[in-house]
């Protein structure tokens, strides 16, 4: 039941995505065949994994940094 509902939240997500980015219903129809396999929830769980390694990438450099300028304290 839990995985319906995460694909039900992230094809919600690529749907306004796409909506959002492309705007015209002929080229969202192209780019989701193109480069998501024809689903919304691709759409959505390629987005949310690069919002995650972005937001992941972000925190190991503020500790990195924290880091380094504690040592230098």
């Amino acid at each position: 039941m839990e995985f319906l509902l995460f694909d039900i939240l992230q094809s919600g997500i690529g749907r306004l995505y796409l909506l959002l980015r492309y705007r015209k219903k002929e080229l969202i129809a192209k780019v989701l065949e193109e480069k998501y396999e024809g689903s919304y929830s691709n759409a959505g769980k390629l987005l949310s994994l690069k919002f995650f390694a972005i937001l992941f990438g972000l925190l190991l450099f503020g500790f990195l940094t924290s880091v380094i300028i504690g040592s230098f304290k």
